[in-house]
């Protein structure tokens, strides 16, 4: 028995709208399924155009390349400066954050070197500029004293510190 007012219930509703969406799918895959080779052949077309064009694109990349590798490369800081920023980005980062950082990534302890640089470059320069000035201090250089005549008298007699000559022998 059916009722002629029956209301339609959310069951019926949601059947009716997938039969209407079944239905147009079905249409649609018709249409695909008769426009396919047509569809095909334009997209064979298109690509074969396009494998062209990047041909040509990839001969015209391939010939200006190493130029265009030349100029990059002339802007690009040299390999001093970059780890320079490097090591100065390090440095700005927080304690904390330093030491979680992966050790391939840290810059390597450098300033111990540089202490010992710097100390070593002082000493040098202190030496060089002591050793400069002695030698502007310095009297003429020593000219050894000319050979004297042979003697013909004996030297005297060594004394000590009285005066009396050192020869063992004390007189009375």
């Amino acid at each position: 028995m059916t009722r002629p007012f029956k209301k339609k219930t959310l069951r019926d509703k949601l059947e009716a709208q997938l039969s209407d969406l079944a239905s147009q799918t079905d249409d649609l895959r018709k249409q695909v399924a008769d426009r396919a080779p047509v569809v095909r052949d334009q997209i064979l077309e298109q690509t074969g155009e396009l494998r062209k064009h990047s041909d040509d694109l990839r001969k015209q990349v391939a010939d200006r390349a190493p130029a265009v590798r030349d100029q990059i490369a002339a802007h690009l800081p040299d390999r001093h400066q970059l780890l320079d920023l490097r090591d100065d980005l390090f440095n700005r980062l927080p304690e904390p954050v330093q030491d979680r950082l992966p050790e391939k990534v840290k810059p390597p302890r450098k300033r111990l070197r540089r202490v010992a640089a710097v100390g070593i470059l002082t000493g040098a320069g202190a030496a060089a500029f002591a050793i400069l000035k002695r030698r502007g201090d310095a009297p003429a250089p020593y000219v050894a004293p000319a050979p004297r005549p042979a003697a013909t008298t004996p030297p005297p007699a060594p004394t000590d510190v009285v005066g009396e000559p050192v020869d063992g022998e004390h007189k009375k």
